[in-house]
């Protein structure tokens, strides 16, 4: 932290140091003072010594002839009528000698010595000797040379380009607020943070700003893309690591938020991370993503992930926060000097910040269109806050070509897509539509596309933010796109996976009814994904089984009896035995429980199954594999026509016995929160049986060890607990008349920039 990029600060994030800063030097509270228009914002302290005044100016690009210029000729004036008892200057300016001189000449007696005048030099050697100060300061970090040398760029610390080119931007805009104190506290006591909320309120830009704060302190920043398990692939036992998984249950779908149990891979990854020294991992989503996906999924409502969640409200953005977020938008905006100014008023700037639907991103957003296409962007960003579908509803429906629309139509069944397969299932599509299909058009639509509705990295295309694939899901809902053209142009089995979860979102009647209306197309699609169903030995693997019953699944979606069929037949040979057991007991409860499906075929299946797992327990047992015996066990036992076979609980209770001496045969150390669950399996088992007293020692040296794990793990949720709830709690909001001057004051300084 060897020096600060003061010109990254806004003039308010400059003043608000300052008063810290120059409250620690001074030794007496300085606060930020708001006064009429002509006499601007000075940092004062009231007395029985007298009056003590702290002139802030941050013009970190003018020269040091030009302030000193303006500060004789606008602020000696003032200081004269104010009669201070002590007047002093800090700024973003370099000053020499001289220059103190002149001003110490100018404005005696008020200025002591040159000693109370402070150019950017003198202010960074202040800061540096109070590194407690810079780090309350997230903003005023962040601008430290080291740090930044660090977050922007050192690509050995970066491993995404998309994070290169989106960190600078925030960094800029970034405003921290009381969501980000709570997140920064779960990470530093748990090392794993779950921010959730609405759309567009910036838990991106939260998580982005947590993976900085990590960066400045040495660690590396991976994003994860597509699943849990690229984790493992980049974990490195040597190096601090901060993991950042953005959507992790996707963006909008609702059925089909997590792969093949990835929640039990997610909580494993958790709690490895949560006991490693030098990891972290930042996981954003939409707050109701996140609670439909705890229906579903029971494991995500364990306290490993309901503890880390730290949810952004939007009474998090009180009016303070949202006029700091306005004018640093309005302030590193395109826009020409003139809007900005416009901005300074408070009959513009009062409808945004106090406007019920308040939302960075659409700010960030109209801003941006707004710049390129020279529109009153205070009005269009009032009645894009009205309504947020509008901001994109008119460049979708008004001002795209044809074959950029297509094109959006096709990577919404895409979510994001490799630049072959976009244009590939694209042609497919024009065709189906009797529409020229060139790879020309197709450029020219992405040229169109690119940077504004979508971004492409690295030879995949994207949605540039959520709210535009939010648009193209309604665009598709209300009957704009060619819906059978569209299913008939699919390549990919995931394009119909993405059709079929947004047909079951609430507000999916419309793609449902068109799906239904073209239900022949839709069967033809699924019979061509014959390829799309790999096999696979683990649990959370796609498997044959799982895309049958995913087919099964949409069939009742669609009432479609074609589909059923297919399933039926797919399901007459037993010819699973390369898949995991609980892929083939879940397609069997599937089948039964489907009213299109044949009750003598369900059971037929059902009873292979059955048969199959009864084979592999028994050879399970006789090879003393505990683990994979009682999973077999359970697994067995879910299946109702399996209870009357051959009973195998006597040599299953043996072979827990073995794997009890074991266990209690190692040396005794505080066991990993990761066996805790084997061990309770265990125990219960034996307890269940009635088999406890047959080793009584190990029973008991097992079970108290599972017992230290959940106590320590009580204990330390507990403390952490009673350390951070009352921290946690809203600060108190009333003096409304303060923080409306507050921001009345900074907007007044976009009437200074440009």
């Amino acid at each position: 932290m060897d020096s600060f990029e003061l010109g990254r600060l806004t003039d308010h994030d400059f003043e608000v140091v300052c008063r810290d800063l120059f409250s620690d030097i001074l030794g007496v509270p300085l606060e930020i003072f708001p006064r009429g228009r002509d006499r601007g914002i000075d940092l004062r302290h009231t007395g029985p010594a007298g009056t003590t005044v702290v002139q802030c100016k941050h013009w970190p690009r003018a020269a040091q002839k030009t302030l000193i210029g303006r500060l004789i000729k606008d602020e000696l004036p003032k200081v004269r009528v104010l009669a201070p008892d002590r007047y002093v200057v800090a700024t973003s300016v370099g000053l020499t000698v001289d220059g103190k001189e002149e001003l110490r000449g100018a404005f005696a007696p008020y200025v002591r010595n040159t000693g109370d005048l402070y150019g950017v030099e003198e202010i960074v050697a202040e800061l540096l000797r109070r590194p407690d100060l810079v780090r309350r300061h997230f903003r005023l970090w962040l601008s430290s040379t080291a740090v930044l040398q660090t977050v922007l760029h050192q690509d050995q610390y970066l491993r995404s380009s998309w994070l290169h080119k989106r960190l600078p931007g925030i960094a800029d805009t970034f405003v921290p607020h009381e969501s980000f104190e709570r997140a920064k506290q779960l990470l530093d006591a748990q090392q794993v943070c779950v921010i959730a909320g609405i759309p567009g309120v910036g838990k991106t830009t939260l998580a982005l700003m947590l993976a900085a704060w990590l960066m400045g302190n040495g660690y590396e920043v991976h994003e994860i893309s597509q699943d849990i398990d690229e984790v493992g692939a980049l974990w490195r036992d040597d190096t601090a690591q901060v993991f950042l998984y953005d959507d992790f249950l996707g963006r909008t779908t609702l059925d089909a938020p997590l792969n093949k149990n990835e929640d039990n891979r997610l909580l494993s990854v958790i709690r490895e991370i949560q006991e490693t020294p030098g990891k972290a991992l930042v996981m954003t989503t939409r707050d109701y993503l996140l609670e439909h996906a705890r229906l579903r999924h029971d494991r995500l409502a364990a306290p490993d992930v309901s503890d880390a969640v730290s949810v952004i409200r939007l009474t998090d953005l009180d009016l303070r926060v949202r006029g700091q977020i306005l004018y640093n938008h309005v302030h590193h905006s395109a826009l020409p000097p003139n809007d900005k100014h416009r901005f300074a008023d408070p009959d513009v700037w009062r409808p945004v910040v106090r406007h019920k639907n308040f939302n960075p991103r659409l700010i960030e957003e109209t801003l941006r269109l707004s710049a390129r296409r020279g529109q009153d962007v205070a009005a269009a960003m009032v009645e894009n806050l009205d309504d947020p579908r509008r901001v994109w509803e008119r460049i979708v429906e008004n001002e795209l070509t044809n074959e950029a629309i297509h094109v959006l139509e096709v990577l919404f069944t895409f979510e994001a897509a490799d630049l072959d397969d976009l244009e590939e299932s694209w042609h497919w599509y024009r065709e189906e539509m009797d529409r020229a299909a060139d790879g020309r058009a197709f450029r020219r639509a992405l040229q169109l596309l690119d940077g504004t509705m979508v971004s492409i990295e690295q030879g995949r295309v994207a949605f540039h933010n959520p709210s535009i694939e939010d648009y193209i899901r309604f665009h598709l809902d209300v009957g704009r796109a060619q819906f059978p053209e569209l299913i008939r142009a699919l390549i990919r089995g995931e394009q119909l996976y993405r059709l079929v979860a947004a047909a079951r979102l609430a507000d999916g009647a419309g793609i449902l009814a068109q799906l239904r209306e073209h239900e022949p197309a839709v069967a033809a699609a699924v019979r061509a994904m014959e390829d799309e169903g790999e096999t696979g030995l683990s649990d959370w693997d796609e498997s044959r089984s799982t895309h049958l019953e995913w087919i099964l699944e949409t069939a009742e979606l669609l009432d479609s009896k074609p589909l059923a069929a297919y399933v039926t037949e797919e399901t007459l040979p037993q010819t699973t035995h390369d898949e995991h057991f609980s892929h083939r007991v879940s397609l069997a409860d599937s089948l039964d429980a489907s009213p299109l499906v044949p009750r003598d075929q369900a059971e037929r299946f059902r009873e292979g199954v059955a048969d199959t797992i009864h084979s592999e327990l028994l050879e399970s047992v006789k090879a003393g594999d505990w683990y994979r015996s009682i999973e077999l066990y359970h697994q067995l036992h879910s299946i109702p026509s399996a209870l009357a076979r051959e009973p195998v609980a006597q040599d299953l209770v043996r072979c827990a016995l073995e794997e009890l001496r074991r266990l209690a045969a190692e040396p005794d150390r505080e066991p990993r929160v990761a066996h805790l669950e084997l061990m309770e399996e265990l125990v219960d088992f034996l307890w269940e049986q009635g088999a406890e007293d047959e080793l009584p020692e190990e029973f008991a040296v097992v079970r108290d060890r599972a017992e230290r794990v959940i106590a320590a793990r009580e204990a330390e949720q507990a403390e952490w607990l009673q350390k951070h709830q009352t921290q946690w709690e809203p600060t108190d909001r009333s003096d409304k008349a303060r923080d409306h001057a507050l921001v009345t004051e900074l907007m007044r300084r976009l009437d200074e920039t440009g």
